[in-house]
């Protein structure tokens, strides 16, 4: 692990007047934060997010030429036309995420969470890659720890679903969908580059135990009181987004177990860091988006 000399916060980020970034997930907590974050270094920002009244309330209250936009990523239809619709970019920030409480399916027929996380950022990114003119961030969690990735089973159409399991998988899914990203775009000798960050423990809505409604008081107590709040787990984002790292590395808090604390770099999983897995993923992702990268 490679802590900073000094705590890293926003202010440090640079300007980013003439940069355009997209934030996923944007009308809210993490996401409304990072676009805010993104805004205030100068960026204008495209707010994403799968209501439209949510969206543009978020870009209003942002200023500075913030737009909104209609993003559904458990949906084709909306992907491709977000994707047409957007123009280029500079900075594409996945940051728009599910932690499910019960198995529910897309109209593809895919797992809600797979779909949400994994599927449709890795459908929106093959999409826009010819227009993104710097770097890719996924905001992943530590809980890629302890993902079990079933490639015959994506679905839990067979497996006993729990929202755990579930988020686990999709979290570990996408570490090793961005590092095959990664790999293809050295190959390629791309500018682009592409990063993994992860909040810690954040006080989001996202903070609930799946499946045990009645500690969600307490976890988010808890979390208020200890945790990252969410413009400190932005700041991992920004980090990832903004800083001159690396292409492929991973960001993360650098207090005790990547909990809270400012943004440093951070390791993967030995699961996360299989790259023969991760083609193995890529291929699957490939045939269930019906995409590829081209750039």
């Amino acid at each position: 692990m490679c802590a900073m000399s000094s705590p890293w916060t926003a202010a440090q980020m640079p300007r980013l007047d003439g940069t355009r970034v997209v934030v996923t997930g944007a009308t809210r907590g993490l996401g409304e934060a990072t676009a805010r974050g993104a805004a205030d270094a100068g960026a204008t920002v495209v707010v994403a997010g799968r209501g439209a009244d949510a969206a543009a309330q978020v870009a209003r209250s942002i200023g500075g030429g913030a737009t909104p936009a209609v993003l559904d990523l458990t949906d084709r239809d909306s992907i491709h036309a977000f994707a047409e619709s957007v123009g280029d970019i500079d900075v594409l920030i996945h940051n728009a995420g599910v932690l499910p409480t019960r198995r529910t399916v897309t109209a593809d027929g895919h797992e809600t969470t797979l779909a949400t996380n994994v599927l449709g950022p890795f459908l929106l990114t093959n999409l826009l890659a010819p227009r993104i003119r710097d770097r890719v961030v996924a905001v992943n969690s530590t809980v890629h720890h302890a993902g079990r990735l079933d490639l015959d089973d994506l679905d839990f159409t067979r497996r006993r679903f729990t929202g755990a399991a579930a988020y686990s998988q999709s979290k570990l899914a996408q570490a090793l969908w961005m590092l095959a990203l990664d790999r293809r775009l050295r190959a390629a000798r791309s500018d682009l580059t592409t990063a993994l960050t992860h909040p810690g423990w954040a006080a989001t809505e996202i903070t609930a135990l799946p499946g045990v409604p009645a500690l969600t008081p307490f976890i988010t107590w808890l979390g208020n009181t200890v945790a990252n709040s969410v413009v400190e787990g932005a700041a991992c984002t920004l980090y990832a987004a903004t800083m001159p790292i690396p292409s492929g590395s991973f960001v993360g808090p650098a207090g005790f177990g990547g909990l809270r604390g400012s943004p440093t770099l951070v390791g993967r999983s030995a699961t996360a860091s299989d790259t023969a897995l991760a083609e193995r993923f890529w291929d699957a992702a490939a045939e269930l988006t019906g995409s590829e990268l081209h750039l």
